[in-house]
């Protein structure tokens, strides 16, 4: 069987960590850096976010020249248009990713018709959208007719791993928040104060850099807090010292294109309580692998955004929005076989099912296949 040889423009996400340590059969990655191997993403976050910044300030699509070498195609990724001869096909989590997440750029008409020329380009052989909201969201913003049959969907996946389950009794309940106020941290603390008076035996596990104010505020007894930027820590130890040791993982994020988080709490085996916000749906099946409480006045249509400004999320909203969470992680609280059950159904999702490995490879081999043709 002759190898595919593959030239990658990836990052240092985990989604980029899973594909090159996890390739499909008969490919090969080339020049691959050993940051990408290792997923360390988060420990340049900050600045790499800073850097993106200054370049939307450019006003321009992202894009890189491909210099000639020997390999069969480009696989990119985040938006960055490769500028080659060569065929290539680009993973993307949002049709704003072109311009670095900024949704404002894309309204502009003369750089709307630069993306449709390029991915209607011969050599743009493939669009593999992290998610079907992704999918939905080209077709709201561009104009695709002329390479719809090329915009596909892609979940990224993981490999298991093998995690150690501790007997404990009290309910732990894990918030895990890169972005404070964006993941909904003030209300967390919230629903979870009101968790601690109905269920003084609940424990809380918060994974997050919160303001000093904050935590005197929610005066909460059972919490264990870590910090995020401050402890960036490796992602097998996380999952099994963070994400393992708990019952529940509670994500009611405002902001997120897809939720990492979410694929490890379901390799943690965890139900998880997440919101309807953009791919969030997609990956916490409501009743079966965890429960979606709505967002007050967020509607994915509206827009196809991935995320609702928590600025909004303020007075009768905000209390129903808590009241909601809290209910939900009382279903969970109160029945463990039914924490059990959706873990469990979650977990088969990643080991078998439509996020797993297996899965990603024989779709992704099956796009290189078609881009050769």
């Amino acid at each position: 069987m002759k190898k595919i040889r593959v030239k990658p423009i990836f990052g240092n996400h985990q989604i980029y960590q899973e594909i090159v340590n996890h390739p499909p059969k008969g490919v090969e990655y080339l020049g691959i850096k050993e940051s990408t191997r290792k997923g360390k993403y988060y420990e340049s976050k900050k600045l790499k976010e800073r850097f993106g910044r200054f370049l939307q300030k450019l006003n321009l699509p992202r894009m890189i020249l491909i210099k000639p070498g020997k390999f069969d195609l480009v696989h990119s990724s985040r938006g960055i248009i490769p500028l080659t001869k060569k065929p290539w096909v680009m993973d993307v989590e949002h049709v704003h990713s072109f311009f670095g997440l900024n949704p404002r750029l894309i309204q502009k008409r003369l750089l709307r018709k630069f993306i449709e020329k390029k991915l209607a380009a011969d050599n743009c052989k493939a669009i593999l959208c992290h998610c079907e909201a992704t999918r939905k969201a080209f077709f709201h913003y561009l104009n695709c007719e002329k390479f719809k049959e090329k915009i596909k969907v892609l979940y990224p996946s993981s490999h298991e791993f093998s995690l150690k389950k501790e007997k404990h009794k009290p309910v732990r309940i894990l918030s895990i928040m890169s972005d404070f106020y964006g993941k909904a941290g003030p209300q967390i603390l919230k629903v979870f104060s009101m968790i601690e008076k109905a269920y003084p035996n609940a424990e809380f596990w918060i994974r997050a850099d919160i303001p000093k104010k904050m935590k005197e505020r929610a005066n909460l007894k059972n919490v264990k807090y870590m910090k995020y930027f401050g402890d960036i820590i490796p992602r097998e130890k996380l999952l099994q010292t963070v994400y393992s040791p708990c019952d529940i993982l509670f994500y009611p994020t405002l902001t997120d294109s897809f939720g990492y988080s979410l694929i490890d709490g379901m390799i943690a085996k965890l139900p998880i309580v997440g919101t309807n916000l953009f791919a969030v749906p997609e990956i916490v099946l409501n009743g079966k692998t965890g429960l979606i409480v709505k967002i007050p006045g967020y509607n994915l249509k509206d827009g196809y955004v991935q995320s609702f400004p928590f600025e909004k999320l303020k007075g009768n909203n905000e209390k129903k929005f808590i009241k909601e969470c809290f209910t939900a992680l009382s279903k969970l609280i109160e029945n463990k076989t039914l924490r059990e059950k959706m873990g469990r159904k979650g977990f088969e999702r990643i080991s078998k099912g439509d996020l797993s490995i297996p899965m990603r490879n024989k779709n992704l081999l099956k796009f290189y296949d078609e881009a050769l043709k």
